[in-house]
């Protein structure tokens, strides 16, 4: 567990009180994942989006509090100029030694093929994407993240029901209003999770859980 400036150990609930009114994972997502990564003995955990980086704080004290593992983060440039950002964050709870954290121009599948070309055999025993929500990324994130996930690992998608549409923070900007109704309305996670994981024979276990996660496991 992690170590607070009294010197008493900390949980991960400690560190939901470090990162509360943060926008990110609830902590009871986080609850949530910190059974199903100790449960399964994860330890080398991909992530596709971080926003501010309270879902990469949760995943970085279970690896601490574990004893080992590492957590490689990508999100956009932009991601640097939020406040707080993931560097204050994993900094101020002294996490920074648990995650690799990059930063692209366009999406993290740049990230990915550099990965793909530089090893020679799947690293990553799970992915947890929570990033663009769109079809064309996503979808291809999911081709790129199998070449990178080693049999019997797992991904987690995130905003399951999230559409363009109905986002308060995106609905009213022109992109979005410029978008076809389909394009706009359907939640292109969903899409991704039924036609590309659901069907692809190599994955398995398949859940969705009541806030929004789509689960699969790839086979051994």
């Amino acid at each position: 567990m992690l170590i607070n400036l009294f010197g008493v150990l900390m949980s991960i609930e400690d560190t939901s009180e470090e990162l509360k009114n943060i926008f990110g994972m609830s902590f009871g997502q986080a609850k949530y994942l910190e059974r199903f990564i100790k449960s399964r003995n994860l330890s080398n955990l991909l992530e596709l989006g971080f926003a501010h980086g309270v879902s990469s704080c949760y995943m970085a004290t279970i690896l601490k509090e574990s004893g080992k593992g590492h957590l490689t983060t990508i999100d956009l440039m932009s991601a640097q100029y939020r406040k707080p950002n993931i560097e204050k964050l994993l900094t101020d709870l002294d996490l920074k030694d648990y995650v690799s954290v990059y930063y692209e121009y366009e999406s993290y599948n740049w990230r990915l093929m550099n990965f793909i070309e530089e090893y020679d055999e799947p690293i990553f025993d799970f992915c947890y994407v929570d990033g663009a929500h769109d079809w064309n990324v996503d979808g291809f994130a999911f081709l790129l993240v199998d070449k990178l996930l080693k049999p019997g690992g797992w991904i987690i998608f995130d905003d399951m029901d999230w559409s363009f549409g109905s986002s308060p923070s995106m609905k009213n900007i022109d992109r979005v209003k410029n978008m076809p109704d389909d394009v706009k309305n359907i939640p292109h996670i969903t899409k991704v999770f039924n036609l590309l994981v659901r069907t692809n024979p190599n994955y398995c276990n398949f859940e969705v859980t009541d806030f929004g996660w789509g689960i699969a496991q790839k086979r051994i």
